[in-house]
């Protein structure tokens, strides 16, 4: 678990103390607009460091893993899947892990 010191402290108060400005405190009490003001800042700073590591992870990747990663997410991202979409999704993910386990970086957690 991190701690609140690699983060800007700074930062996430100015940006609770944004949401509070914005928030109708006659319809709610302060110390519930903060609390949840608090949470959303906290909860950003977190979703912007996760999103930052996993543009280093990316940077750091192969092309071709790169290449599979952009056919896999094009495939989840249709609404609708047909018979060969389960089929190709299957390959694809195999051939990821085909991919990362030979360059070490593979996670058994996610394809």
């Amino acid at each position: 678990m991190t701690t609140a010191a690699q983060y800007n402290r700074k930062t996430i108060m100015t940006a609770a103390w944004e949401i509070v400005r914005k928030a109708n405190v006659a319809l709610h009490r302060f110390r519930v607009i903060m609390r949840r003001a608090l949470k959303a800042a906290w909860s950003n700073a977190k979703h912007e460091r996760a999103m930052e590591a996993r543009q280093e992870k990316q940077a750091l990747a192969s092309p071709e893993v790169t290449r599979i990663q952009g056919e896999i997410a094009i495939l989840e991202s249709k609404t609708h899947w047909e018979q060969p979409d389960y089929a190709r999704i299957g390959v694809l993910r195999a051939a990821l892990r085909a991919v990362l386990s030979q360059s070490g970086d593979y996670l058994p957690d996610r394809g």
